[in-house]
């Protein structure tokens, strides 16, 4: 194509595009078939939007999601026998008898918004003071023969910065750090964990309210004249006592491995979900709350040797009588809960109902569109229909006349086509109606 046919074309192609006009052609098709055809049409959306949107899902009602609080409180006791020394202290004085850890012990912090970590396993090292010392771990170790191996700098791994000194018995270099260093003997961290909590308990309490929907609303998970120290959920189906049992919490995970003492060895991250879904439409008592929970650190299609598990290191800081500054260090190993709130309410709403209704009638314009896709594109005689349903009217005056005479009637844009009839008869005949198209 020669450039100044490109240029005609294109600007033929805007002249049509920006000023001519395209208008709805009816043709009525006597056809039972395509009349059936559009009729099921239309009843499948009708029933779609009325069944499900607006019934099965309840479109005529306004939705909120749900507002709440919740609080936690943990009890239980771990009684340790430390006759004989304690393995997991390392640096520690000796302990003689009981070892007992009580909540203030084993929950740390002791309030987080919405969740709370229960220390399951640990390593302690008592007694550090700043100083200068060697590194204990050998996978920490700088490796040196001389001064000239230790050159001063920082280090992401390891207790601290070299500090320039090869240690002449250890062979490795002096470090800047809390001495003496953490040493962590893995095997004995991995033999299980050293705080038996899955029976321990826990109080959730949760309160929550739907105030775009109705100000007044008000739930909580609990009822405020029973008994809570004399009930225990256990999965019971009491949806109204919520203090659990930790191993209850971990027996509803859904993921594999469940097993309490595995989580605690290693540590976890367990979403515990409280769910509320309620139609503010009905009485209160179909409004209740639902547990569930599933594991974030790590997932079914895991590895064996892959790094699940939750664990972190906090100090506890004091000094002697010499106002020398000392800490003890913690690697706490243990299962956090996150407390997660989902739901949503819903009531009724003139709008809304309104709102699914007019999209129901609007949509009733696709069962057009579907049935022209078949007379057009799929049945026999669909180049009849096609001829019948497109057409160009020219109303250009080219110097008098009735612009090519294309169209002598206003009938024009109504048409009947018969295909229900057999006969001859003639293609088009005009009548009040229009022009009517035989078979």
């Amino acid at each position: 194509m020669w450039p100044k046919q490109k240029c005609e074309w294109a600007w033929n192609v805007f002249v049509t595009a920006a000023f001519e006009y395209d208008t709805p052609k009816i043709v009525h098709i006597q056809n039972k078939k395509v009349g059936v055809l559009y009729r099921l049409f239309q009843l499948g959306i009708v029933g779609f939007m009325i069944g499900y949107s607006i019934i099965y899902s309840k479109g005529y009602q306004n939705t909120q999601s749900v507002i709440g609080a919740v609080t936690t409180k943990l009890k239980g006791v771990q009684y340790y026998n430390a006759t004989g020394g304690v393995p997991f202290l390392q640096n520690c004085a000796a302990i003689n008898g009981p070892l007992v850890l009580d909540p203030a012990d084993y929950v740390v912090p002791p309030e987080q918004p919405n969740s709370f970590f229960v220390m399951t396993n640990m390593w302690v090292t008592c007694s550090q003071t700043y100083g200068t010392c060697v590194e204990q771990d050998p996978s920490l170790a700088s490796k040196c023969s001389g001064p000239a191996d230790c050159t001063p700098q920082s280090t992401i791994k390891g207790n601290g910065p070299t500090t320039g000194v090869c240690n002449n018995q250890t062979r490795t270099c002096d470090v800047y750090a809390w001495c003496p260093t953490e040493y962590e003997i893995t095997k004995i961290t991995y033999m299980g964990p050293k705080i038996n909590a899955e029976n321990f308990t826990v109080l959730i309490k949760n309160s929550i309210e739907f105030p775009n929907l109705d100000p007044d609303f008000f739930k909580k998970n609990y009822i405020s004249n029973g008994d809570l120290a004399n009930c225990t959920n256990s999965l019971s189906g009491n949806n109204y006592c919520p203090i659990f049992k930790l191993a209850d919490i971990v027996n509803m995970i859904s993921q594999a491995p469940k097993n309490f003492s595995n989580l605690a060895t290693k540590g976890a991250v367990v979403v515990l979900t409280i769910r509320w879904d309620c139609d503010l439409d009905m009485s209160l008592d179909h409004c209740n709350p639902r547990y569930s929970a599933r594991r974030l650190d790590t997932t079914p299609l895991d590895t064996p040797n892959s790094s699940g598990g939750f664990n972190f290191r906090f100090a506890k800081y004091w000094y002697d009588s010499n106002g020398v500054q000392y800490r003890t260090l913690v690697k706490a190993y243990g299962i956090l809960f996150i407390v997660e709130l989902v739901g949503q309410g819903g009531k009724f709403s003139f709008t809304a109902m309104i709102v699914k209704l007019g999209s129901t009638i609007a949509l009733l314009g696709i069962a057009a569109v579907l049935s022209d896709m078949v007379v057009l594109y799929i049945l026999q005689k669909r180049h009849l229909y096609y001829r019948q349903k497109y057409q160009m009217v020219n109303d250009e005056d080219d110097g008098g006349g009735d612009g090519g005479n294309i169209l002598h009637n206003s009938e024009e844009k109504h048409q009947v086509v018969n295909d229900d009839r057999g006969g001859g008869g003639n293609l088009l005949n005009n009548d009040e109606e229009g022009p009517l198209l035989n078979k």
